[in-house]
């Protein structure tokens, strides 16, 4: 399906890590974005998008809007005609009050997908994330799984209400627009600026030997460049009405991550982590860090995630997570979110 370059893409949470790798691949395809951002008084926070196609830029504007504020979505949706609704909240920790992500995430969703209504746009690409389908689930994901809300903690809960939300909303609102949702795994890979995202700092803790050890987890592993790609290929296939897309490239172990990271940085003087954590331990630190207590219910579990629907009806051809990693520790340096021992 071909779309119209007239008028601008909207891309929502301008700022942040995936949507910026989105924007700039809208931009190396001459497509005209219009990104959100909080404040447009704060140039300094999103300036550096102008720079990620330089000659491109003059595709590239900027509408102020705010998740938990409805009456600014109807001017930043004005003449848009496609939207990749990418904003929401992903904290380092859980909160004390599970609504504090919970809230942003749900109405948010329902703001932007309300203005698009009101606006008249004809296609939407939603972000969710696998947390809204793995909670309480084992073997094999695929897109026919939901996470059992009991059984998820505030963030997992926030992606899978905000997900279903918008699939009531879609079907509330049968045939007014179309409607697809990337559920991508942890997204790892280059990074743009150092915006503080939940992996990138994990990524940059490793380098810079801020931890001890890692965990006993398995995550799914995608890059950022693949879930920007699968966004805009879901947006033009005119198959996606009503799916949702596994995104990854496959599991990895923590400790398999700090091997690659080991192999390939050790040499520049990175003092990578090699020790390897297990639940008691684990238990007895969360005492004292909320990111740590989160991860026990997870440790020693390894799930198999089937990206098949996204390989064989989107044609995704996937970046090994050991590539991504590489390809984001050199990021970090670049925009020193690392300190630069390469060139010692």
């Amino acid at each position: 399906m071909e779309i119209s370059k007239a008028s601008p893409i909207l891309v929502t949470g301008a700022t942040g890590y995936l949507a910026s790798n989105i924007i700039k691949i809208l931009l190396e395809r001459d497509y005209k974005v219009r990104g959100t951002v909080r404040s447009l008084a704060k140039k300094e926070k999103y300036d550096f998008l102008t720079k990620l196609v330089p000659e491109k830029s003059h595709n590239l504007e900027f509408a102020e809007a705010d998740l938990l504020d409805p009456r600014k979505w109807s001017a930043a949706c004005e003449g848009i005609e496609y939207v990749l609704h990418v904003a929401s909240p992903f904290p380092a920790h859980s909160p004390k009050d599970e609504n504090e992500i919970i809230k942003p995430a749900v109405d948010g969703t329902l703001n932007v997908l309300k203005a698009c209504v009101e606006k008249g746009v004809k296609k939407i690409i939603v972000t969710s994330s696998v947390a809204a389908m793995y909670c309480g689930n084992l073997g094999t994901i695929t897109e026919d799984d939901w996470s059992i809300e009991e059984k998820c903690p505030a963030y997992q809960k926030s992606k899978l209400r905000a997900e279903r939300a918008a699939w009531d909303f879609w079907r509330q609102n049968n045939g007014k627009f179309e409607m697809a949702v990337v559920n991508p795994g942890f997204i790892v890979g280059p990074v743009h600026t150092i915006a503080g995202g939940t992996s990138e700092q994990l990524i940059a803790d490793f380098l810079n030997g801020k931890v001890p050890g890692v965990p006993q987890l398995s995550s799914s592993m995608v890059d950022v460049r693949d879930v920007a790609e699968c966004h805009l290929k879901a947006l033009l296939s005119p198959q996606s009405n009503g799916k949702r897309y596994l995104c990854s490239a496959g599991s990895m172990w923590f400790e398999e991550m700090t091997t690659v990271l080991r192999e390939e940085f050790e040499k520049y003087g990175y003092k990578v982590p090699s020790r390897t954590f297990g639940k008691c331990l684990l238990r007895l630190v969360g005492i004292f860090d909320r990111r740590v207590a989160l991860a026990v219910p997870e440790i020693g579990i390894k799930r198999v995630w089937q990206n098949k629907l996204s390989v064989e009806e989107l044609g995704m051809n996937y970046i090994s997570p050991k590539q991504s990693l590489i390809d984001m520790g050199y990021s970090l340096i670049k925009i020193g979110a690392v300190p630069d021992k390469t060139k010692k």
